[in-house]
């Protein structure tokens, strides 16, 4: 090869673009990689603080339920982590020969695992100062407290539509929310938003640097 044509492929700009592809394909994969080996910090984190993170979330709940559902629902029991749905709602059955409020239990902690597969992606995040880690984490909590609380709500309306006999059934029609509309929003609570919604936030919150390395070529144009 001459050293004119050495000059041109060190300056064809293909070979330049290729080598910023595989150095954003390789800045992804580092990124994951960070974020993996900081969810089991996450995960014990969320745990350890459960009952404490999902107090907001027990506020809110109540409030809402106690608003929908005013003849119905009394309010939220907070036990730990777990919530103690308080009803209006006598048992169909006698307890101890004394007529009873129906009560059940809800688990908030299975909406909220996304709060520390964000908090494993914000901290794998190269280029944030510890402050920027810090504000995202709590603009990311606030955001998923309220995908908990859309699960919570949902499924107190799946359970008394379904598990709670003709009372339950008949408090949920004073609704008029249809069981096919209760299970659609159940299901996006319990499938969809916990897994979805905390990579969205995180996008949302570093689209500066995901542009570096996702589009290398205009980055480096512009």
């Amino acid at each position: 090869m001459t050293d004119n044509q050495h000059k041109q492929a060190d300056t064809d700009p293909d070979n330049n673009g290729g080598d910023a592809r595989s150095k954003g394909n390789g800045q992804v994969k580092e990124l994951f990689i960070l974020a993996a080996l900081w969810l089991p910090l996450g995960f014990f984190l969320w745990f350890y603080f459960g009952s404490l993170l999902v107090r907001p979330t027990a506020w809110l709940s109540g409030w809402l339920l106690s608003v929908a559902l005013p003849n119905a629902i009394e309010g939220i029991n907070q036990v730990r982590f777990n919530f103690e749905i308080e009803t209006l709602i006598p048992h169909e059955r006698l307890v101890q020969g004394r007529v009873a409020l129906l009560t059940f239990d809800v688990n908030p902690m299975i909406y909220a695992y996304g709060v520390p597969l964000f908090f494993g992606l914000v901290m794998a995040t190269p280029p944030l100062t510890a402050l920027q880690r810090a504000v995202q984490i709590l603009i990311g909590y606030a955001v998923l407290v309220l995908v908990q609380v859309w699960g919570v709500f949902w499924e107190v309306l799946k359970d008394l539509a379904l598990n709670f006999g003709a009372l339950g059934a008949q408090a949920i029609a004073e609704t008029g929310l249809s069981p096919t509309l209760i299970a659609l929003c159940y299901q996006l609570g319990y499938l969809i938003f916990p897994a979805v919604v905390p990579l969205v936030i995180w996008i949302l919150l570093n689209r500066s640097f995901l542009q570096t390395i996702a589009m290398p070529d205009l980055t480096r144009r512009g």
